[in-house]
């Protein structure tokens, strides 16, 4: 069974990934709300290629994940209006710089775990009432390879998502009981995204070189890894983080 006649809620979904996710999970025949922070006429754009693309009804609604309090007021808004959320895809983030360097006030350090640790925190929180009750309920966190192994310069990054992989394996087992399943994927470098795009060119080939299928993901099939373990299929999978990455950290 796939997604069929589900609301799904995916964050950061206006551009890149998460576009992808709503996509798929439409393709699949969930509702799609499309989260967003800022990118208003990116999520737009994307319910208006879930429309164009024959798919269920898809909404945009903005909130900033590092806000629990906005968190919890448009989750709980939208459980009201769709009787229930059955699919929550933790997918925003951030990606900045943050060399651990005696120049650089704490802060700069702090923002990526606020925003892709603590965010995916809020969502959960937020949404785990509304599964927990119903009994029922998947959740995939999106991690990174980055939270496997270390990359020079993004420390803040990594700590982050390595955080969203640990708390991704202990809520597993405290949601297990009350029948709601969460699991990761891990991408590895990926086109279309805007931490590829900040890449130069010649540490991009690099990069290329070193991964097994000798190409970058296409957003599609990190997609096509979070609709398998949002779906029924995956019904006895959770606490699990499925690396996607093209045999980079094999």
């Amino acid at each position: 069974m796939g997604q069929a006649d589900r609301v799904a809620v995916v964050t950061g979904g206006s551009r890149g990934i998460g576009r992808a996710i709503c996509e798929r999970l439409a393709e699949d025949g969930a509702r799609v709300v499309v989260g967003f922070r800022a990118d208003e006429e990116g999520a737009e754009a994307t319910v208006k290629r879930i429309a164009d693309a024959g798919g269920p009804a898809a909404a945009a609604c903005r909130f900033d994940v590092a806000d629990y309090d906005a968190v919890s007021d448009a989750l709980g808004g939208i459980a009201r209006t769709h009787r229930g959320i059955d699919v929550l895809v933790n997918n925003a983030a951030v990606g900045d710089a943050s060399a651990v360097v005696p120049m650089n006030p704490v802060s700069d350090w702090t923002g990526p775990v606020h925003t892709n640790l603590f965010g995916t925190l809020h969502c959960v929180k937020a949404v785990s009432l509304h599964m927990l009750v119903r009994g029922r309920g998947a959740i995939v966190n999106i991690a990174s390879i980055a939270g496997v192994t270390g990359i020079a310069g993004l420390s803040s990054y990594c700590a982050s998502k390595a955080g969203v992989i640990g708390m991704t394996k202990a809520l597993s087992r405290e949601f297990a009981p009350h029948g709601v399943r969460i699991n990761a994927v891990a991408p590895g470098y990926t086109a279309e995204t805007g931490m590829v795009d900040r890449i130069e060119a010649h540490q991009l080939r690099a990069i290329t070189d070193r991964i097994a299928m000798e190409r970058l993901a296409d957003p599609r099939e990190i997609a096509n890894a979070v609709a398998f373990l949002a779906s029924d299929e995956a019904g006895y999978i959770t606490g699990h983080t499925l690396v996607v990455d093209g045999g980079l950290t094999a």
